[in-house]
């Protein structure tokens, strides 16, 4: 387990231990798990001739937890909005949580840190004062300021998603 790093290198059974003095070269490493050596990953479709190296670093994530695409909340009523983020390959810094589909952020409260590598709770409480559909959004951002990015990346693999989470409610 190499924390940090994504899980396509922890181990899964162990029989035994080889200690390797140059990068592993076997099908995983140099044909099955390659992301393009850019920045996020991220390639133009169809794009030809990119570096291609072993996937690596996580990047930072967050995910809500008890708000559902599609939920119903009540005009005038307090919701506590909560959910989980990680800072990937380093520590969580914070969650930004915004009601009005990326207008204004406001941090979120984070949970206990177990950890540079662990997830952390967060939660924040959202009043809604007229009906209507919102579109709430969340985004994680870590130690090295790197922040889940508005648009999704585009690799060929599909590798890294780790664009900004959003959910659409009604308030009624």
């Amino acid at each position: 387990m190499v924390p940090g790093w994504y899980a396509t290198y922890w181990v899964k059974m162990l029989n035994d231990i080889e200690v390797l003095e140059r990068p592993d070269d076997n099908f995983w490493t140099t044909k099955a798990y390659l992301i393009p050596d850019t920045p996020f990953a991220n390639v133009v479709p169809g794009q030809k001739d990119v570096k291609m190296v072993p996937i690596n670093r996580m990047l930072p994530r967050s995910f809500f937890t008890n708000v559902q695409d599609g939920a119903a909340l009540k005009v005038g009523e307090t919701t506590i909005v909560r959910g989980i983020a990680f800072g990937g390959d380093t520590a969580l810094a914070k969650v930004l949580f915004s009601a009005d589909s990326g207008g204004r952020w406001e941090e979120a409260r984070l949970g206990a840190d177990h950890g540079k590598y662990s997830f952390r709770q967060w939660q924040v409480p959202l009043r809604i004062s007229s009906p209507g559909s919102r579109k709430l959004m969340i985004k994680a951002v870590n130690s090295a300021s790197s922040a889940q990015p508005d648009y999704p990346n585009w690799n060929g693999a599909g590798f890294m998603r780790n664009m900004i989470e959003s959910v659409s409610v009604r308030a009624a």
